[in-house]
């Protein structure tokens, strides 16, 4: 038997002898299967999102992380065991974030500037006639466990990852390392 396109059923209409649902017998107005299921549908996404920002809300402001290459990051935001009285972050001074509330600690240099995939750079760039190497370290906080990296929440609810590393700038015959610090 061959089916002809009109004699497929349009599913959002129900056929004209069908029982009404039990499930729905007290409402006035007899709804659409389209309308019930974007209502099903929409109340699992409003559901959802409350869940995914009460979680992000309640979490701690600091927790571990693994980078590229094996870095590891702080699963706290203080470095106590380097600095026992904690520290108090600094404003980066390079990048793209020198206007927005301060989320790191320390290095010569700290901002956007660092960064490449959400880490301390890694590798050599040459913008003639200077040459930069960028190094992911992981001895700068700790006195037992060194780690490369944190996140931090600033003020403004904001998290960043604070990666540290050293940059070697070598021109003209001389070459300076500097401690500097991803902010991302």
């Amino acid at each position: 038997m061959t089916l002809t396109f009109e004699q497929i059923p349009d599913l959002s209409v129900a056929a004209p002898d069908a029982p009404r649902s039990r499930a729905l017998t007290r409402l006035r107005v007899q709804p659409q299967r389209r309308t019930v299921l974007r209502g099903i549908a929409f109340s699992a996404l409003a559901v959802g999102g409350f869940v995914a920002s009460a979680t992000s809300r309640f979490s701690s402001p600091a927790h571990a992380e693994t980078g590229p290459g094996g870095l590891t990051g702080w699963d706290r935001n203080d470095c106590k065991d380097a600095f026992p009285n904690g520290y108090s972050p600094q404003k980066d001074n390079v990048g793209s974030h020198t206007a927005r509330a301060a989320a790191c600690f320390g290095g010569a240099y700290r901002g956007s500037t660092y960064c490449a995939s959400g880490w301390h750079r890694s590798g050599t760039v040459r913008d003639e006639p200077v040459t930069y190497t960028y190094k992911p370290v992981s001895n700068s906080c700790g006195a037992t466990t060194k780690k490369n990296a944190w996140r931090w929440t600033t003020p403004d609810g904001v998290w960043w990852r604070c990666s540290d590393g050293n940059t070697t700038v070598s021109a003209g015959g001389t070459t300076n390392t500097y401690f500097t610090i991803c902010r991302y």
